[in-house]
């Protein structure tokens, strides 16, 4: 069985709810898509990454996170293992924010 304390990658499945999700919270008020990411994760402040360059895909991240396996990446990846990410988000990214398109997964 799964270990309900680890994430579970279910691919681009999430992709559509997700971004009907952002934009719903953000006709609400709730959110705007140009706040910054610190504001929803415990990245460091002043990345420049904000909820519209995850959405677009213009954050500047790489496919997928550093020092993960090609072959089912997420699958030791907890809510422990996400904070590590997010606190070192800016040293792995690609280039600037808000540029090119640039698929990615993280």
């Amino acid at each position: 069985g799964h270990d309900l304390d680890r994430f579970v990658q279910i691919g681009s499945l999430t992709k559509p709810l997700t971004g009907t999700l952002l934009v719903r919270l953000a006709a609400a008020g709730t959110l705007q898509l140009d706040d910054p990411l610190e504001r929803f994760l415990p990245v460091p402040a002043g990345t420049g990454i904000t909820l519209r360059h995850l959405a677009e895909h213009t954050a500047a991240l790489p496919r997928v996170p550093p020092r993960l396996r090609r072959l089912a990446p997420y699958a030791d990846f907890d809510a422990g293992a996400l904070d590590s990410v997010a606190q070192r988000i800016d040293s792995f990214t690609t280039g600037a924010t808000g540029g090119k398109e640039k698929y990615s997964n993280p």
